[in-house]
């Protein structure tokens, strides 16, 4: 059941890259950021409260819901700008990253031990990586790892990637810690401080956030929507199944999204970025069997 709740969260998060890449054309980044993420509050608090009863918790939880609150902020603000200086159809894959590092983690803090056969599929998705810049390999082999050093927009990239790494395993603790689990609940405490950190940093950038908000009305609504919806589907996944491999098939939506870049924002290289997405989906596969 895991799998199946993970998939639908990576189909819904394809098209936030491709929503937010537009809200990005003459939006400021953090009235981005700052706006999704609080727009999506009463969607997530909803379905927190559909998963009755209350769960007990513990101070760890509270730590938990702190610490996803801190990695998401400074994640979000990263993902966010490499969307603002880079094509979505190349920025987005590069958020794939993650799993090795979650995998990894994941080992000391959950005591949850990858297969051989899952540490495999996780090199194929960072494989998948030098793909994405295969056209400059005719320079050198190594320039596509150069580009991935160098380029503004990869670097923030993967950056992000890093540090959503870690938030699966503040998060799991925090689910571990409530009592039953509500993983919503979850995902409602994170993104609500997440979004209360957010606020102080818009407002000294922007004086008035709600005017490029109420410009692009329906983006904002959209992408609070799928920012709402994804994670509650994302989180019981999460709650369900081993937290490198759940994150591993959160990856699947990079495909998606590249798909998505060509067909709206017509963006180029849609070929090298479709193969390179591949691998990593077909990374992903073998980090799921």
């Amino acid at each position: 059941m895991w799998l199946l709740f993970a998939l639908v969260a990576a189909l819904l998060t394809s098209f936030l890259p491709i929503v937010n890449k537009r809200l990005l054309s003459d939006t400021p980044v953090s009235v981005v950021a700052w706006g999704v993420n609080a727009l999506s509050l009463p969607l997530l608090g909803v379905a927190s409260l559909l998963l009755l009863p209350v769960p007990q918790v513990d101070g760890v939880f509270w730590l938990g819901i702190l610490g996803s609150a801190l990695l998401n902020l400074v994640a979000t603000l990263m993902s966010t700008q490499a969307l603002k200086l880079g094509d979505a159809s190349l920025v987005t894959p590069f958020l794939t990253f993650n799993p090795a590092f979650t995998l990894l983690v994941a080992v000391f803090t959950l005591s949850e031990s990858p297969t051989t056969l899952g540490v495999a599929g996780v090199l194929v998705v960072l494989g998948g990586g030098y793909l994405l810049n295969l056209h400059q390999a005719a320079a050198s082999w190594w320039a596509p790892l150069r580009a991935m050093l160098t380029e503004p927009a990869i670097l923030l990239a993967i950056g992000a990637s890093l540090v959503w790494g870690l938030t699966p395993i503040t998060e799991k603790l925090a689910m571990q810690h409530s009592s039953p689990p509500n993983p919503p609940l979850v995902a409602f405490g994170s993104t609500a401080l997440m979004s209360l950190f957010l606020l102080p940093g818009m407002l000294r950038q922007v004086r008035n956030p709600l005017g490029p908000m109420a410009a692009h009305g329906r983006g904002f609504l959209l992408a609070a929507a799928i920012a709402g919806v994804a994670p509650i589907f994302g989180f019981t996944a999460i709650g369900l199944g081993l937290v490198g491999y759940v994150s591993a098939i959160f990856k699947l939506s990079t495909v998606f999204s590249v798909a998505w870049a060509f067909l709206v924002l017509k963006e180029e290289g849609i070929g090298e970025r479709l193969a390179g997405s591949a691998v990593m989906v077909l990374g992903a596969v073998l980090i799921a069997l």
